[in-house]
């Protein structure tokens, strides 16, 4: 795929063209895990790939796997069905059951937490190159809308990416995101093929359903736009981040005054992704913290501002943001485990004691943090982690240990990984050294 703007095409594809586009974009021949719950999205995806591929002009290699939620009394049969189909197919299948106690409340993200796990599990197993599922046009049409309600901005606005990175493991593409419900389901039924429909479709206590029913048959132009508005910001912020940021001690950023200089909105785009990075967020700030923050880096003189667990500093040799000084943990690690500190760092403990971990000490501003605000040098090291004595010594850098391993979180893109952003997560991951993400198969 050559633009994320083809998500929401000016004209609908069929299946089998969007099958064509998908597997004529993969850079080499791939071994492909196809999710497939029985529903008429997947259920079509699969049969499109296997025509395709049994036609003998793709050399790639069909997958097929299915998660029970085991959410419904009729979910086991149902799994039971799918790889009956897999199985009359030639398509090796594999089933998961989400087992332990559901929750309460938040089931619908739990169940998607879980699939995405159990998924890139099985996908390891058979050792697939990516995961493909059957998000549809609709599914697009219906994501920018709930989006737009609750906080329009270019990354909501442009939807589902047509390729995400999970867990920094495994690509998620979505083949489909240029084709209709209607048009997968007219293919099934011209091939003699029917599917399960999942009452949870039609029951307006979710979100998506009750979006559903209030969207009409149109797909929304807003989806286009903002996806390649947001590809352009992402592309220009990774390019403003790597020629004017640098990184020291791990923790402290500072922005050249040149930064300033840039479009406002590219310099609002790298500032979010440095403020959710430093803070351990998952999510971008909100629009109003940016919009202080934003206008802190672009007024005369100095000055200072927190958000998003960030402090950020205006000076005139240029924008400088650590982490805040507060609210950072405490806790054990046993021997041979691994625990995430502050959302931002992946502590390992290879001793055969356990360990406390938590902020260090105060430090003095050694030579070369001279022109560094003081106030950010002297804490450097109270938001890194640091093994806390039990006798009452002087905290030691955990980096520095050698039974320990310590490793830098991207909270914005470690979990799942839009390829609207790939060059940015690359940028960052190189100025707080990390490895590059892995390349897209597309």
């Amino acid at each position: 795929m050559d633009a994320p703007a083809d998500i929401l095409p000016e004209r609908d594809t069929s299946p089998e063209d969007a099958v064509s586009q998908f597997l004529g974009s993969l850079a080499k021949p791939s071994r492909i895990l196809v999710a497939i719950s029985g529903g008429s999205d997947s259920t079509g995806l699969l049969l499109a790939l296997h025509r395709r591929i049994a036609a003998g002009d793709q050399p790639h290699t069909l997958f097929a796997a299915t998660i029970d939620h085991a959410l419904r009394p009729d979910s086991a049969l149902e799994a039971a069905r799918v790889a009956a189909f897999c199985r009359d197919l030639g398509i090796p299948h594999e089933t998961r059951r989400w087992l332990g106690e559901k929750p309460t409340t938040g089931i619908s993200v739990a169940a998607r937490e879980a699939r995405y796990r159990l998924l890139a599990d099985i996908a390891a197993e058979f050792r697939a190159d990516l995961l493909v599922t059957g998000h549809t046009a609709d599914d697009q049409a219906e994501t920018v809308a709930m989006r737009t309600a609750r906080a329009p901005s270019p990354h909501g606005l442009a939807g589902m990416a047509p390729a995400t990175l999970y867990d920094r493991r495994l690509w998620i593409v979505r083949p489909f995101l240029s084709a209709r419900r209607a048009a997968i389901r007219a293919f099934l039924t011209r091939n003699g093929l029917g599917w399960i429909d999942d009452p949870s479709n039609v029951n307006p206590a979710y979100e998506r359903v009750r979006t559903r029913m209030a969207l009409s048959q149109a797909i929304p132009d807003a989806g286009r736009t903002a996806a390649t508005r947001r590809t352009r910001l992402s592309g220009e912020a990774a390019n403003l981040l790597r020629s004017t940021a640098t990184v020291r001690h791990g923790t402290i950023v500072r922005l050249a005054p040149e930064a300033f200089d840039a479009e406002p909105e590219v310099l609002r785009h790298a500032l979010a992704f440095l403020l959710a990075v430093l803070g351990g967020r998952s999510y971008l700030p909100a629009s109003e913290q940016m919009d202080r923050v934003t206008a802190l880096a672009l007024a005369p003189g100095h000055g200072r501002a927190t958000a998003a667990r960030t402090l950020c500093w205006k000076r005139a040799d240029g924008f400088y943001l650590m982490r805040e000084d507060r609210n950072l943990p405490q806790f054990t690690v046993a021997p041979g485990r691994t625990a995430l500190w502050d959302d931002r760092f992946l502590v390992t403990n290879g001793g055969e004691d356990e360990i406390r971990v938590g902020p260090g000490p105060e430090l003095p501003a050694g030579e070369d943090d001279r022109s560094a605000p003081r106030l950010l040098a002297r804490h450097r090291a109270r938001v890194l982690p640091h093994v806390i004595s039990p006798e009452g010594g002087a905290p030691l850098a955990a980096a520095k240990m050698e039974t320990l391993s310590v490793e830098p979180v991207l909270a914005p893109f470690d979990h799942f990984l839009p390829v609207f952003d790939l060059a940015v997560a690359d940028v960052l991951a190189t100025l707080f050294g990390r490895f590059p993400y892995p390349v897209a198969p597309i």
